[in-house]
């Protein structure tokens, strides 16, 4: 007997600490701490690969792979998301103007882009991008599945030029992400 009450305590113990797990688009105010979010659908799995466009002349190249449990701090909690990391490439006549392909993000987010929202009613995922040097070009970037092998891309960036008091001068602020929608990338 004593060992069916064990079992059940221990049982109750690990239940209450259990990781609770939610789909993606789960409104991240109200979770509890240590939540997962979880691509239950398989809503990104799309995104992944190497895509290409071709824009006023440069050749676009993003490599979007899928990062699993994630950690997040949001709201003042910690949780744990599955989303989307986008490295980048962008050449004008076979020169790189910009490149974070081999870019370590661990310590700086500079030039980061990330998945935040899934909109799953328009088989769209908002990413957000952290800007360049100062964070210009900090914007939103949305992606939308047209098929299996093709997604439209629409990047409007939130600041477009450096705070002259807090800015040195001397670094590169442009913006070399395609500013547009509409842009049809394709799975390479």
């Amino acid at each position: 007997m004593r060992s069916g009450w064990l079992i059940m305590i221990l049982f109750a113990v690990f239940f209450c600490k259990a990781q609770q797990v939610l789909p993606l688009n789960t409104y991240a105010e109200d979770i509890p701490v240590n939540s997962y979010f979880k691509d239950l659908n398989n809503e990104l799995d799309a995104y992944t690969g190497i895509w290409n466009a071709s824009f006023e002349g440069k050749m676009i190249t993003l490599h979007i792979s899928k990062q699993i449990e994630k950690p997040v701090r949001l709201f003042g909690k910690n949780f744990y998301k599955d989303q989307l990391f986008v490295r980048y490439e962008i050449k004008k006549n076979g020169i790189i103007s910009e490149s974070t392909l081999n870019k370590d993000f661990t310590n700086n987010s500079s030039l980061s882009i990330e998945s935040v929202v899934t909109k799953d009613n328009d088989n769209s995922i908002i990413l957000l991008f952290s800007g360049g040097n100062c964070s210009v070009g900090i914007g939103t970037i949305t992606l939308k599945k047209l098929s299996s092998t093709q997604f439209s891309w629409g990047y409007y960036p939130g600041t477009t030029t450096r705070n002259d008091i807090t800015c040195p001068p001397n670094r590169d602020y442009t913006i070399y992400l395609p500013e547009t929608e509409n842009l049809i990338f394709t799975k390479q």
